[in-house]
């Protein structure tokens, strides 16, 4: 588990660089890596569907990022974006697509589909998170733009 919560933070951090995150911000893409990847662990070591484990993951990442953007004064993405990095499904779309180029149609399709269920689960946990978060409290930016209406 805590090699996996490690490599998140790695590859989050790598992503972050490569992306050109600001400095002043590597260290929390990195944090926010590192909890994608533990939350993925510790859902698989509790025994969760992989489903449900990016779900949570991305849940978890989300949530970081909003709290990290508020905080810091940031835009969120510059936290989530590496954040998701570690839950990407890469090697299951890289197997999809080899099957289908060996022509085992039937397993290159079902690794396909279980390839967009993964992608489903991240956009519904980045969903679930926004749609929170932005019901509590409305952002920084916008919340300043609303009351400057209600004054005028």
């Amino acid at each position: 588990m805590l090699l996996s919560a490690l490599s998140g933070a790695m590859g989050a951090f790598a992503f972050a660089v490569l992306i050109r995150v600001p400095r002043r911000d590597l260290f929390f893409a990195g944090l926010a890596g590192l909890l994608s990847g533990f939350v993925y662990a510790a859902a698989g070591a509790v025994g969760l569907h992989a489903i449900a484990q990016v779900l949570l993951a991305a849940v978890a990442a989300g949530g970081l990022s909003e709290i990290l953007a508020r905080v810091r004064r940031a835009p969120a993405t510059v936290y989530l974006m590496p954040g998701l990095i570690p839950l990407v499904p890469g090697l299951l779309a890289y197997r999809a697509m080899y099957a289908l180029l060996r022509g085992d149609y039937v397993s290159g399709a079902a690794i396909g589909v279980e390839t967009l269920y993964w992608a489903a689960a991240i956009g519904v946990g980045i969903a679930l998170v926004l749609t929170v978060s932005r019901s509590l409290a409305p952002p920084a930016a916008s919340a300043g733009k609303e009351t400057a209406r209600r004054e005028q």
